[in-house]
């Protein structure tokens, strides 16, 4: 399981967004420039986001996007299903599947402890808000030492 680029930036992009006025306008330009994101690529992702109605776009002169629901009630697992990230361990697709029978043990619990882990991952990404990526209110990491604040 490993996040992609889509992630990475519709997550980095989202919070530039989330950290101007509410109601305030950004052009993919913008973000491109103060990110270093390729514009075309962020075009793509803007319109997966858009889709997904967490943000709106408005056109002309002044115009540019801005989110359309309050950051405190977008979950980071919004963004990433928008762009079609999938943090899934298992699923019925890629289950392990053996001409054994029967199944060995070792294979169910196995699955077990990758649903559990996906359970985790999903709950994790239900619980955290843009607005608590956005305003730096998330601890940083005890468990891994190179996750920790300068």
């Amino acid at each position: 399981m490993k996040l992609s680029t889509k992630g990475r930036y519709a997550l980095i992009a989202m919070a530039y967004i989330a950290r101007k006025d509410f109601s305030s306008k950004v052009s993919v330009a913008e973000i491109s420039n103060k990110l270093g994101i390729s514009q075309t690529y962020l075009e793509q992702l803007f319109m997966k986001l858009r889709k997904a109605n967490l943000v709106r776009a408005s056109r002309g002169a002044s115009g540019g996007f801005s989110l359309n629901i309050h950051p405190k009630n977008i979950r980071i697992h919004n963004i990433m299903e928008a762009v079609d990230e999938n943090f899934a361990a298992v699923s019925s697709e890629n289950r392990y599947e053996t001409n054994i029978s029967p199944k060995p043990l070792e294979l169910d619990l196995t699955e077990k402890f990758w649903e559990q882990f996906s359970s985790q991952v999903h709950l994790f990404l239900h619980n955290i808000s843009l607005e608590d990526v956005a305003s730096d209110s998330m601890e940083p990491c005890q468990a891994v030492s190179s996750f920790e604040k300068a």
